[in-house]
């Protein structure tokens, strides 16, 4: 009777099953979308073709740029040297709106230079490079693994990289530097040494060749910091090796044409200190540092056309109240709010239409960066 009774069950389950299968995709892509991470997993270990469905490059792409036009949430890397083990112990925890934290992923990993890498988020993923090693991480799956070797003519000691999501074309980019020779040749000779290569992730097989692709094109400045994307195209700020002289340019490069682009600051800009770059609407965007340690005036220069290297002065926010002395980190923007730390504790949003300001707590003095969850897996890799 019990055998009767589970084959009935199983009969019935196996109905409904075909009945919602039935649907139109868009119809089930818009149920599935309502639907939290967690259940997704769930839901994948019910029905073999729900499994298809949930793990398609389109209802991946689909649950990424819905996650990343919700209201964002800020993802907190708490990295932690075990010298005894020579390991690192990294720790993602993320803070939605409301300031509710949720614990996403504690992991160990047997490289000790982890726990002081350098460290960018891009749709979902979380790249991290060290001297010698670059890893990805999906801290909402609760996966981290360490890309393949760089190229083997590439000196350790040289780590910045980017890392881009490219919608066009429903992959993920990272991008690496690296030198062909010492790095204690005359800053000329150095660059003449130093190159680039691209590691792709797409969404319909995974890695792509397993390899990195080295770029033929030569970077025309030595880059400096994690790069930005920005409408599918790589920025970087730049530095310089010669005495007394500070750049003023910055190199993007195009995924389109494999080339790279040299771009000048804005000539009103006096000094480079406390610069960042941000994407302002998919426009390339540049607080004028400066002028706002003088004034508590933020200025955002925006990137016409970095052929002609035309820029224009977009804004000008009043942040007085907040004091400059007292807004600890660089400025970020997410759609159309910029972003900065005030006095170490609270995380500010200053919408640009409502010209209104928000808060949100910070967890500790743990550096933090815009989040949105990602089911890609990086389980092929």
């Amino acid at each position: 009777m019990r055998k009767s009774c589970s084959s009935t069950e199983e009969e019935d389950k196996g109905n409904a099953n075909s009945e919602f299968d039935k649907l139109f995709a868009d119809v089930i892509t818009s149920i599935f979308l309502r639907c939290p991470l967690k259940s997704l997993s769930m839901l994948r270990c019910t029905s073999k073709s729900w499994n298809d469905f949930i793990t398609s490059p389109s209802f991946l792409h689909s649950y990424l740029r819905q996650s990343m036009e919700n209201a964002p949430q800020l993802l907190f890397v708490e990295p932690k040297c075990l010298p005894r083990s020579k390991s690192s112990r990294m720790r993602f925890v993320s803070v939605d709106m409301e300031g509710s934290k949720e614990e996403l992923y504690t992991v160990t990993v047997p490289d000790s230079q982890l726990a002081c890498s350098e460290w960018r988020v891009c749709a979902g993923l979380v790249c991290l490079s060290t001297d010698c090693r670059i890893y990805l991480c999906n801290p909402a799956l609760q996966q981290l693994c360490e890309l393949p070797d760089c190229s083997p003519s590439a000196t350790p000691g040289y780590y910045h990289f980017g890392i881009g999501y490219l919608h066009s074309r429903k992959e993920y980019k990272v991008m690496h530097f690296f030198y062909r020779g010492p790095q204690c040749l005359p800053g000329d000779v150095q660059l003449a040494q130093l190159k680039c290569e691209v590691f792709t992730l797409n969404m319909v097989g995974g890695i792509s060749l397993n390899r990195w692709k080295e770029i033929e094109d030569r970077p025309p400045h030595h880059p400096c910091l994690p790069g930005l994307l920005v409408n599918e195209c790589m920025y970087w700020s730049t530095i310089t090796f010669r005495p007394f002289r500070r750049p003023k340019r910055i190199v993007s490069f195009d995924f389109e044409n494999e080339k790279f682009l040299s771009i000048s600051y804005p000539s009103s800009f006096e000094g480079i200190l406390g610069l960042s770059l941000m994407d302002m609407k998919g426009m390339l965007c540049m607080p004028d540092a400066r002028r706002f340690r003088r004034s508590s005036i933020l200025d955002l220069w925006i990137l016409k056309d970095k052929i002609s290297c035309s820029w224009v002065k977009e804004y000008s926010i009043d942040l007085v109240s907040f004091g400059s002395a007292n807004i600890k980190s660089f400025f970020m923007t997410w759609n159309e709010e910029i972003i900065f730390t005030h006095l170490h504790e609270v995380v500010i949003f200053y919408d640009l239409k409502r010209k209104c300001f928000r808060g949100v707590n910070k967890l500790g003095l743990h550096p933090y960066e815009i989040y949105s969850k990602s089911l890609f897996s990086l389980g092929s890799i």
